[in-house]
């Protein structure tokens, strides 16, 4: 395949992949947010903090698949430019074993946590509720897939071919989710809600499959990889790892610090705000995915210069629209969580919590583009001492912190950590292993476009503040269409001559042509 050809093909699979992905992350918002509206109405807060925290518990336990998933990715990239069929057919059959292994360890792990799940919650939880079947039930959902089918979606990441995972996952997602919506109207019980979550994936996996069968068929899971595989599979894993460690002490100790420090409510409350934050935070990562693997094939075959502009490029159109998000977050933040939670201001965050998130939010979406030449050049093991930095300062800030100053204090500690180890070293690694450059022009672009993104926020944030219409809901979707058209305006003034524009225009433009 020549380079043409190559681009062409990396240019209709991210087109794809991104399509599948927006439509996949909107219906599983829409459908989670039905969902935790039910339970916060027909419950109560304590069922939504409970599940927050066994979230965050299993999120902790998956680090038993020591990043397998990405490494695996990264190594797919080679055979499959060169079509080395039977070099990835043996990549796939020492998965398929690993992720065995890794679901046992998940059981294993969950099992034998159980007996302290008491003192992981602090104050009562709902009664008639055994803790303990529900965790079971969590944790059943939480590592059946390793012992199916998981494999395969690694499989069509890496050949560029994200839209089949995500359009499988749409119409499994949706018949279960429209199930335990049935389920909790009908019934109220929270046991047969959750019981839906395993029958789920199995059924997803099911699907996952058979189309994998029919996009790839000449893929099987048989022989066995060479020592060298192994050797750099081995390396990469270990870097994964401790990049996942970063993530889960980002993720989801916030909800078990603030569980075992201020109590189920607190939970819930926290996790209403970060639900809104990872649903917008997930459509963002949508285009991250769909263009990893194109980026990974770009390295291969493209040379540095090339790439260099392709980073800068998507680093641009990426915080254009973060920038766009995270001040539609700031306007309505609060408005749409008075509507949600029915006027009841004590299931609200304070206005500089909120702002915090919006930082939060942008702070780490700005790492994106550069995360995703980091995973695609296989830069995992240069970056370990930064994971490591990053996950004990974050872990150590929000004990701390969090003990002191609750929400306000963990979300000061994963904001500071992410820049000064995420971005900050991140970057730093990426340019001294790959690209010949100073990353001094990279930050600098980055510190503009926040400092962009900070002045139309504060213009669009203050004309919004006016609008004073007696129906809240007419009231939100006037501040929306405001954040849209003025927010857009004052970025295309602020950007019209940035280097970056016209290359960004004619990508976008390629794109929804191709």
């Amino acid at each position: 395949m020549n380079i043409k050809m190559a681009y062409q093909s990396r240019l209709k699979n991210a087109k794809r992949n991104i399509y599948s992905g927006l439509i996949k992350q909107i219906v599983n918002m829409i459908l989670q947010f039905v969902i935790r509206t039910i339970i916060l109405y027909v419950l109560g807060a304590e069922y939504q903090g409970i599940s927050g925290l066994f979230t965050s518990i299993l999120q902790v336990l998956n680090l038993s698949d020591l990043g397998f998933n990405a490494a695996v990715t990264f190594i797919l990239y080679k055979p499959i430019a060169e079509r080395d069929t039977t070099t990835i057919n043996a990549i796939m059959a020492y998965l398929k074993k690993v992720y065995s292994v890794v679901g046992l360890l998940i059981m294993g792990i969950g099992i034998l946590l159980m007996p302290f799940l008491p003192k992981l919650i602090t104050g009562e939880y709902p009664q008639g509720i055994n803790i303990y079947i529900l965790f079971a039930i969590y944790l059943l959902n939480a590592s059946i897939s390793y012992f199916l089918f998981a494999y395969k979606s690694t499989l069509l990441t890496a050949y560029q071919r994200e839209d089949v995972v995500s359009n499988v996952y749409i119409l499994t997602n949706l018949s279960s989710k429209v199930l335990q919506i049935i389920i909790l109207l009908a019934f109220k019980n929270y046991y047969l809600y959750v019981l839906i979550l395993p029958v789920g994936s199995v059924i997803n996996n099911l699907f996952l499959q058979i189309v994998s069968k029919r996009v790839l068929p000449d893929i099987e899971p048989v022989g066995m990889v060479s020592n060298q595989i192994k050797k750099e599979m081995a390396k990469q894993i270990k870097a994964v790892f401790l990049n996942r460690l970063c993530d889960i002490a980002r993720n989801s100790f916030d909800n078990i610090v603030l569980s075992s420090f201020f109590g189920l409510i607190t939970v819930a409350i926290y996790d209403n705000y970060y639900y809104i934050f990872s649903a917008i935070y997930g459509i963002i990562g949508i285009i991250a995915r769909a263009i990893k693997a194109s980026v990974g094939n770009s390295l291969v075959l493209e040379n540095q210069e090339k790439n260099y502009a392709d980073l800068n490029k998507f680093t641009f159109l990426f915080m254009w629209v973060v920038g766009l998000c995270t001040i539609c977050m700031c306007v309505l933040y609060q408005p749409f969580m008075m509507i949600w939670m029915r006027g009841n201001k004590e299931l609200l965050l304070s206005f500089h919590n909120m702002l915090l998130f919006c930082l939060y939010f942008y702070a780490i979406s700005m790492t994106y583009t550069k995360s995703v030449y980091l995973e695609a050049k296989g830069l995992f093991w240069e970056c370990r001492k930064y994971f490591v930095i990053e996950a004990v300062s974050n872990l150590f800030l929000n004990i701390i912190l969090g003990y002191y100053f609750g929400i306000t204090g963990i979300l000061i500690a994963t904001i500071v950590t992410i820049i000064l180890f995420n971005f900050i070293g991140g970057t730093s690694i990426l340019f001294k292993c790959y690209f010949n450059y100073s990353p001094k022009e990279f930050y600098l672009s980055n510190l503009s476009y926040f400092a962009c993104t900070c002045i139309n926020g504060v213009i669009t944030f203050s004309i919004c503040s006016l609008i004073v219409v007696s129906n809240s809901v007419i009231s939100l979707v006037i501040k929306l269409l405001i954040c849209l058209v003025f927010s857009n305006l004052m970025y295309l003034l602020f950007y019209c001559r940035n280097k970056n524009f016209q290359s960004g225009k004619s990508f976008v433009k390629r794109l929804i042509h191709n």
